[in-house]
């Protein structure tokens, strides 16, 4: 491992266009700016303690409470007893998406801090229940230090322990949206964590933070502030740490017209016929278009109904509406699943129901014991996704992005699952045709239904490797 004293006029440079994009509130989808040591630790404040670079990091076979550092660049180490100065940023950040992946040591403790004053904390918090707001991925709350340290109230429990045991790398995307003032600096609004996903699994969606976290609770607090990656509770490393200024996406694809895509995508229906479908006889039967929209009222008593793109999908974004007219069930199946899965079928598959909790990705809800234990998949490796029944009659919005191993999904604008990545061994990557499923009669909240199903604004972009979504 190498320590890097010194700073880099072109890192400031960089640092400084990241400052004025921030400020002028512009982001695209090529603007990530790195935090990592690389030119010297030049994006943080000097001096950085004992922090020092690395190609990789790994616990210590002899003290599973200390990390140890490989030869090379790229990762960044606090020191080997793991207490050392935290990382502040020379930069002051307003609305900011942070990404970044991290390991911790047994029973160590870091935190990423927004302003110096509201913190997700990282933690050994693996296979912890109940999880509460000091545990990995919790809104830091409110804390006391007399007559002991403790917390009296505030913060907010991860909705999901989605921590890794300690020694893995972990991933950690966050949306911060700052506090807002008048012009007399009076705050008007308080800051905002937009969203928040540890290992995939989303945990706080627009969660609304009144005051600093910790003993800071009384700061006062700032539009502007540094990011910190603290150093001084235990043995931590980071990589891939990235930065880039944030603001609300654009209007809806339902607000540019029926079946008309957004710029970028293509229509994989176009409302008047079944174009760009594979149609099977059975599927032929049952589907019709009205209105602009796909359309499966009737009763089928055997599989095969399914519809399938004429195309195969590698990686790619997909858009729909559904609606379901009754208690029903369907879903979106895409690529292959490689192990053989009895009573399933050879295809994922994105659960849409009526009853039960939607969007699952059913695969994990049917592996046999005999693949689990193949692939070595353990709890901490299934995704989950919080209970979502979808109003009945009323049209919904999906968007299913699949690029490699991965797999992130939104439901009416709300993030369920981002960048959730596939254990080795079960998804395949090669390119598949993408099929609305037309479900069998299926007893659902204690009744026998026929399963009707809608569906319209189907559209996709393609993508290609490495590239910004």
């Amino acid at each position: 491992m190498r320590v890097f004293p010194s700073t880099s006029a072109h890192q400031l440079a960089l640092a400084a266009a990241l400052f004025l994009a921030g400020a002028a509130g512009v982001a695209d989808e090529s603007d990530w700016i790195s935090l990592g040591p690389e030119n010297n630790f030049a994006a943080w404040r000097q001096p950085v303690g004992d922090w020092c670079e690395a190609g990789d990091a790994a616990l210590d076979p002899n003290n599973p409470r200390r990390l140890i550092g490989k030869p090379g660049t790229g990762v960044m180490i606090n020191g080997r007893s793991g207490r050392t100065a935290s990382l502040v940023t020379k930069e002051a950040f307003q609305d900011v998406e942070l990404c970044l992946e991290f390991m911790v040591a047994s029973g160590s403790n870091s935190g990423v801090i927004f302003h110096g004053n509201h913190e997700i904390q990282i933690r050994d918090t693996c296979g912890k229940r109940p999880v509460t707001a000091a545990d990995c991925g919790g809104i830091y709350p409110r804390a006391e230090a007399k007559p002991r340290y403790h917390y009296p109230y505030g913060g907010a429990p991860p909705r999901v322990n989605a921590a890794k045991q300690a020694g893995r790398w972990q991933t950690l995307h966050i949306i911060f949206r700052s506090p807002r003032f008048d012009p007399s600096g009076n705050k008007i609004a308080n800051a905002r964590f937009v969203k928040v996903v540890l290992n995939g699994q989303v945990l706080y969606q627009d969660q609304e933070v009144p005051y600093p976290s910790g003993l800071n609770w009384r700061r006062k607090e700032r539009p502007r502030g540094p990011i910190i990656l603290q150093g001084d509770y235990g043995p931590v490393a980071f990589r891939r740490v990235r930065v880039r200024p944030w603001q609300p996406q654009p209007a809806s694809v339902k607000a540019r017209g029926l079946n008309v895509p957004p710029p970028g995508f293509a229509a994989l229906f176009n409302g008047k016929d079944f174009t760009g479908w594979r149609l099977s006889p059975l599927a032929r039967e049952v589907w019709q278009i009205e209105d602009g929209a796909l359309k499966s009222h009737r009763r089928i008593d055997r599989w095969g109904a399914d519809l399938a793109t004429a195309k195969a999908y590698k990686d790619f974004m997909l858009l729909l509406d559904f609606r379901m007219p009754e208690i029903s069930d369907s879903g979106i199946n895409f690529r292959r699943l490689i192990p053989p899965m009895e009573n399933f079928g050879q295809a994922e598959q994105l659960n849409i129901r009526s009853r039960g909790g939607l969007c699952k990705l059913e695969s994990f809800e049917f592996l046999p014991e005999r693949v689990r234990k193949e692939l070595g998949i353990t709890d901490a490796d299934v995704p989950h996704v919080p209970y979502i029944d979808p109003e009945i009659g009323k049209w919904h919005t999906i968007k299913l992005t699949v690029v490699g191993r991965s797999v992130s999904v939104e439901y009416d604008g709300k993030l369920l699952l981002d960048g959730f990545r596939y254990p080795p061994g079960l998804l395949s990557e090669e390119a598949a045709p993408i099929r609305l499923q037309k479900h069998i009669p299926c007893e659902i909240a204690g009744q026998l239904r026929d399963c009707p199903i809608e569906y319209r604004n189907i559209f996709i972009k393609e993508l290609k490797p490495n590239e910004d979504r």
